[in-house]
């Protein structure tokens, strides 16, 4: 799937997607509304060899006074937008951003009933790795309370140790999507699906799939 450049990323973080796309030669922009993050994608860049252009914004919030023939915002970010006036302004922020024929894509969770359905006291071990700092295995474990009035998984994360437990822990409330929803939340907004997937490799969604990866473009007819 080629677009060509120039590309916007919102929630790009500290770059993880914005240099390698930058390093292929296509002109990105990415955009964050937090500054440590992106003083060290900053770095990384500058290290990578590439000249890329930082915005420090809100997604809902943005003006930067040009179109891109992309707009992305990947690795689940839009759950991190809980209510329906937060979700209005991002599209309407994208439409106003994303050039004749341009193309929105983004990525959430396509929501596990059985995941939801855990016991919230019940500590899972998501995954170990090394610290990079030398101080041995940590082990991420977290908990989840499903607020299905809102639709908001509220996960707890636990980084430890082996002579250090808890060290760190994270709240990560991430709204949830189901598939139907996500449909009809891109055609409330201007949106018309070009294509869904159930993963990065291109599978079309289907039933039992972890990911909704979702291919749009600006529908010809304009919402209130």
């Amino acid at each position: 799937m080629r677009t060509g450049g120039p590309v916007l990323e919102l929630g790009c973080g500290t770059g993880r997607l914005t240099i390698p796309i930058a390093q292929s030669g296509v002109e990105i922009v990415g955009l964050d509304q937090s500054s440590s993050m992106l003083a060290y994608a900053c770095e990384k860049a500058a290290d990578a060899g590439v000249e890329i252009s930082w915005v420090e914004a809100d997604c809902r919030q943005f003006a930067l006074d040009r179109k891109f023939q992309l707009i992305v915002m990947p690795f689940n970010a839009m759950q991190h937008l809980h209510d329906r006036a937060s979700l209005a302004a991002l599209f309407g922020n994208v439409r106003k951003h994303l050039a004749d024929g341009g193309k929105f894509i983004f990525d959430v969770f396509n929501p596990s009933i059985a995941i939801l359905n855990r016991d919230p006291r019940q500590r899972i071990v998501e995954r170990q790795y090394e610290d990079p700092d030398g101080r041995g295995t940590i082990t991420l474990e977290q908990t989840a309370v499903y607020d299905d009035a809102a639709q908001v998984n509220r996960i707890t994360w636990y980084f430890s140790l082996p002579d250090e437990k808890d060290f760190r822990v994270e709240e990560l409330p991430m709204r949830c999507f189901f598939p139907q929803e996500l449909d009809l939340l891109v055609h409330a907004h201007g949106f018309e699906a070009a294509e869904k997937f159930s993963n990065f490799e291109r599978q079309p969604f289907a039933g039992g799939g972890m990911k909704q990866v979702m291919v749009t473009r600006k529908a010809n007819i304009e919402t209130k």
